[in-house]
C-alpha cells in the first residue's frame, strides 16, 4: 500500500489541495515516501529541464501517448497497456491520463521512476486496491504523512488507534486531474513544444489502439485514417451498387464486434473443475473484468475457455453457457 510521509503547512489547511503547498519528495523506499520541504516547482515557468519537446525526431519511452510531453513529474503509465500519459489538459476538459483511463477502462496507474514520489504504482494502504477513481488521501492526524485508502476503507469503522481522520478524506482525482503534489501539470514551456490534440484526435487514438493492441506510443503521432463508408440509398441502380455500399458496412460491423470480444479477453484466470448432475462438466472461475463493471454476463451467455501450452500439452479451447453468476454466497462464475 502507500504511506506517504510528508511535512504539510500548517499555515494553509488546504495545502495539500494545492501545488506548491505540498513539501517536495526526496526518497522513496519501498511503500514509504519521505517528503521535504515545499514543492516550489510545481508550476514551472521557466521549463527548465532536459525535456526536448514533442518536434523532436525521437521521444523517450515515457513520452505521453496523446501530446508527446515527457517531464518525468508530469507523466504517468498505465499498468493495463503500458502506454503513458500527463496530467495536462490540451485542448480538453480532463487530463490526458484521465481521458485514457475513462475511454480504455483502466483504472491503474505507476508514476514515472524519476519522479520525485518514485516509481509507485497507486493504491490502497490498507486492501491494496489499485483503482485510482476510488483512491484518495488522507493527512494523518500528527500531521507528518499522508495515506492513500480507497474509498471503501477511508469509510470502513476504524479503532481509535487508527492513524488518520476518515473525515478528511480527498480523491486522488480533482476536477478530471491527478492532484498535483502527486503528478504535476507540465510546464507552459513543455505544453507549447507538444502536439496539440483535441477530443475527435484522442478518440481516434483509441480506436486505433483497439485495432492494433501492439501499436506504440510513437504511432499516436499519425493514426490511420479509415475509409469513409458511402451513405446509404433508398433505391440502388442495380445489385452491384448495393454491394459496393452494404459490403463496407458488414465489414465494420464485423470488424467492431471482433474487437468487442478480444477486448473482453480475460487472461491468467484460475478454474475449478467439477462434474453436475447430468455428467456435464462444469467450470468454476472468477472473472475481474465483470466485478468490475467492464463485462455483462447474463445466464445462458456463451463463453470460451482457452488454454496454451506448447511444451507439454499443446493448445486446448471449449465452449459453454453461464448457468451462474457471482452472488454473496461465491464469487465464481
Amino acid at each position: 500500500g502507500s504511506y506517504i510521509p510528508l511535512s504539510m503547512q500548517s499555515q494553509d489547511p488546504h495545502a495539500h489541495e494545492y501545488a506548491g503547498d505540498a513539501g517536495d519528495i526526496e526518497e522513496l523506499q519501498f511503500s514509504q515516501l519521505s517528503l521535504d520541504g515545499a514543492v516550489s516547482e510545481v508550476y514551472s515557468s521557466d521549463g527548465e529541464g532536459s525535456q526536448s519537446g514533442a518536434a523532436d525526431e525521437s521521444l523517450p519511452e515515457h513520452a505521453c501517448a496523446y501530446c508527446g510531453v515527457h517531464e518525468e513529474n508530469s507523466v504517468t503509465k498505465c499498468l493495463t497497456c503500458k502506454r503513458w500519459f500527463c496530467n495536462a489538459r490540451g485542448n480538453t476538459s480532463s487530463s490526458h491520463i484521465i481521458w485514457h483511463l475513462v475511454r480504455a477502462h483502466h483504472k491503474e496507474v505507476q508514476l514515472h521512476p524519476g519522479s520525485q514520489l518514485g516509481e509507485t504504482t497507486l493504491e490502497c494502504y490498507n486492501c491494496g486496491g489499485r483503482n485510482v477513481f476510488s483512491l484518495g488521501f488522507i493527512p494523518a492526524k500528527s500531521d507528518t504523512v499522508v495515506v492513500i485508502l480507497c474509498r471503501g476503507c477511508a469509510s470502513a469503522p476504524s479503532s481509535k488507534d487508527v492513524i488518520w481522520d476518515a473525515a478528511q478524506w480527498q480523491p486522488l482525482i480533482h476536477e478530471r486531474q491527478l492532484i498535483n503534489w502527486l503528478v504535476r501539470v507540465p510546464s507552459a514551456q513543455a505544453q507549447q513544444k507538444s502536439n496539440t490534440v483535441n477530443s475527435q484526435q484522442i478518440r481516434s487514438f483509441e480506436e486505433m489502439w483497439v485495432r492494433s493492441s501492439n501499436s506504440l506510443a510513437g504511432d499516436a503521432a499519425a493514426p490511420e485514417a479509415e475509409t469513409e463508408a458511402q451513405k446509404v440509398l433508398l433505391r440502388y441502380e442495380d445489385a452491384y451498387q448495393y454491394q459496393s455500399i452494404f459490403g463496407p458496412l458488414v465489414k465494420i460491423e464485423a470488424d467492431y464486434d471482433r474487437r468487442m470480444k478480444e477486448s473482453q479477453t480475460e487472461d491468467n484466470i484460475t478454474v475449478r473443475w467439477d462434474t453436475g448432475l447430468n455428467r456435464r462438466k462444469l467450470a468454476y472461475f472468477q472473472l475481474p473484468k465483470y466485478e468490475l463493471g467492464e463485462v455483462r454476463l447474463a445466464i445462458g451467455d456463451e463463453l470460451r475457455l482457452s488454454y496454451s501450452d506448447v511444451l507439454f500439452r499443446g493448445t486446448w479451447s471449449g465452449s459453454g453457457n453461464v448457468i451462474k453468476l457471482p452472488n454473496s454466497a461465491s464469487d465464481e462464475i
